[in-house]
């Protein structure tokens, strides 16, 4: 087969080599089969469409409905400007940092083992790490995180991005408490201890039952006990970024990741019906690498990102303690501006 590229090459990919796959997987998660069938559906009048037709000439032409997931290469990219132009509203006119939230890779089973479960430990234990400091200084920040589950090897990499204000609402919410600076020993100390413990929860409420043989080792006390003995005693990665001046940059870099899929269809070089050749920068070397995968490991690292229904892939927690949603945001955020606009800012 020739070397294929360009628009819909990830629904052609699927769509020849998909049901093989299934054939091999038959306990595949829903939201992964709703939506591969969504993508191949997708621009086809299996999804619905809409009639015009000319007054005049009474000709008529018909316009496919597009799928709108997250999945399809085409919807992702406008379902991302929508996205990040909707969050765009959500921030206050504050500088902002970029934070970086990365557990050991010794964790990486258990988020696709329990998913949901590890998932919300993640989030929480980064939460509960930013309220220890901004409780300890005095101010209630505005934040969004947001998950990333895969690297740009299409690996599974879960970890957390935040964006958090330079400061905040005091406990009136009238003034504004400056913050420039937030320790990175404090928050990677912290943060461990807090996701160890939330964790060990994860483990011992866990249902072994629908856990695959090859993958019960996981389970033992004696593997777990040396995971957490292992890691205690060393540093975590905690990325501080560099005072952002607003937002808008950070919230266009993690709006990539949260509404395509694992990979763009422009960094797939090549496709000869049994592989697939892609390219990454490295982040180690800074230079650009080419990965070639069998069609199907490739298909496999791609759908294991795809989100369970409801499951929130950001959570916006602006001014409100963590897990506000966006209506206390917009109820709160002119009394941040107000606050920030007070010459008596703290």
């Amino acid at each position: 087969m020739e070397l294929i590229r360009g628009k819909k090459l990830l629904k052609q990919i699927f769509s020849e080599n998909w049901p093989q796959f299934v054939a091999e997987h038959p306990d595949l998660r829903p939201a992964i089969m709703k939506n591969v069938d969504k993508m191949l559906r997708c621009g086809t009048e299996e999804m619905g469409f809409h009639l015009y037709q000319c007054p005049e000439c009474l000709a008529e032409r018909r316009v496919p409905h597009t799928c709108k997931s997250r999945f399809c290469s085409s919807c992702g990219v406008a379902q991302t400007d929508i996205w990040i132009e909707r969050q765009q509203t959500l921030f206050a006119n504050s500088e902002y940092q970029h934070l970086v939230f990365h557990p050991p890779s010794e964790f990486r089973p258990y988020f696709g083992i329990g998913r949901t479960p590890y998932f919300n430990a993640l989030y929480t234990s980064v939460n509960l790490t930013l309220k220890d400091w901004y409780t300890r200084e005095g101010y209630l920040p505005g934040i969004m995180d947001v998950m990333h589950n895969f690297g740009r090897d299409i690996k599974s990499t879960p970890h957390i991005h935040m964006l958090i204000t330079c400061g905040g609402l005091d406990s009136t919410s009238s003034r504004w408490v400056k913050c420039d600076f937030i320790p990175a020993a404090y928050l990677k100390k912290h943060w461990k201890d807090h996701f160890i413990e939330l964790i060990n929860g994860c483990w011992q409420q866990q249902n072994l039952t629908n856990i695959p043989p090859r993958l019960t080792y996981l389970f033992d006390s004696g593997y777990q006990n040396n995971i957490i003995n292992k890691l205690k005693d060393v540093t975590w990665f905690v990325y501080v970024g560099e005072k952002l001046s607003n937002a808008s940059f950070t919230v266009r870099y993690i709006g990539r990741y949260t509404k395509r899929p694992a990979i763009a269809e422009s960094r797939i070089t090549n496709y000869d019906g049994n592989t697939v050749t892609f390219n990454f920068v490295d982040h180690k070397t800074g230079k650009l690498t080419f990965h070639t995968l069998p069609v199907q490991e490739f298909i496999g690292k791609l759908i294991r990102h795809i989100p369970d229904e409801n499951s929130g892939l950001f959570v916006t927690a602006a001014f409100m303690p963590t897990g506000c949603g966006e209506n206390c945001y917009r109820k709160y955020l002119p009394y941040s501006d107000k606050a920030m606009r007070t010459p008596n800012n703290i």
